[in-house]
């Protein structure tokens, strides 16, 4: 069965019928963990909530 498998990812893009495989590479993608983004983003709204507080506008 890996015969057949290793034959399916060897076929040019010419024979698909017009269909493009896009692979997934990622390697070079950078990883963020949700639970750290999402408290990210509500630190840096509550900093700039606290700093439109502080500073009047002018």
């Amino acid at each position: 069965m890996p015969s057949t498998k290793k034959k399916k990812e060897n076929i040019p893009l010419v024979s698909m019928a017009g269909l493009i495989r896009y692979y997934d590479e990622e390697n070079e993608k950078v990883k963020i963990d949700p639970k750290v983004a999402l408290i990210g983003s509500i630190v840096l709204i509550a900093i700039i909530l606290i700093l439109s507080k502080l500073v009047p506008p002018p």
